[in-house]
């Protein structure tokens, strides 16, 4: 097994894209396949720091439709996986904290910006790699609500993202409502359902966490009913 991992970082990391491809497909199937093997998921996590430096250069040069979505799908996995994420070095985070947000708001592909959102929307990554990066992660979100592609299902990626960091940056994302929330508002009055349904579903999820409730407020009944008494 150790062998079919050391080929697909050999295939990735070639400069033919015949190979690259067929790597990723492979490094898809052995993600899929390692779900279910735990010896499988310990040889991907061991082999972190050679794949997701393969990826971020595919996503950086994101001339190729084909080979940046194959990587892009590939990350979203090594993102999502504790046991992954758990072994990621801080280096290799904070190199894919910054090109994400780079690619979401330059890439001219619509699969990339997706993608990329998806990425962040299902990352598991820890508050400490993120708080460094929030301000622009934050301008790639927001970018993607408002995408120029007008394409609905990065906007509902990116209303998933919105949710994630606000469970994850909940001050942040408190204090930084005045740039996500207005996207999201006008997003209620759209004409289409799954998209009005979506932003409502995203605002009722964190409303708790950015807008918590007010102790002195949660206190104003029983005084009231004391001064009643009395």
């Amino acid at each position: 097994m150790s062998e079919e991992i050391q080929e697909i970082n050999t295939l990735i990391s070639s400069n033919d894209k015949f190979n690259k491809s067929s790597g990723y497909s492979s490094l898809l199937q052995f993600q899929q396949h390692s779900c279910v093997n735990a010896s499988s998921l310990q040889f991907l996590a061991h082999s972190a720091q050679s794949i997701i430096s393969s990826i971020v250069s595919d996503i950086v040069d994101d001339h190729d439709e084909e080979i940046a979505t194959q990587a892009l799908k590939c990350l979203g996995f090594m993102l999502y996986h504790p046991s992954i994420v758990s072994v990621l070095r801080v280096d290799d985070a904070n190199l894919v904290l910054s090109t994400l947000p780079k690619l979401i708001t330059t890439t001219k592909l619509k699969s990339a910006c997706n993608l990329g959102v998806w990425c962040l929307s299902v990352q598991q990554l820890g508050a400490t790699f993120l708080v460094i990066h929030f301000h622009y992660l934050l301008g790639a979100i927001v970018h993607a609500l408002d995408n120029p592609m007008g394409s609905l299902s990065t906007t509902f990626e990116a209303t998933q993202a919105v949710m994630k960091l606000s469970g994850q940056l909940s001050e942040q994302m408190k204090g930084s409502s005045h740039i996500w929330a207005p996207p999201i508002y006008r997003r209620l009055l759209s004409t289409d359902k799954r998209e009005r349904d979506a932003s409502e579903r995203c605002l009722l999820k964190i409303r708790s966490t950015v807008i918590p409730p007010s102790l002195d407020l949660s206190k104003v009944p029983k005084h009231f009913c004391d001064f009643n008494i009395k």
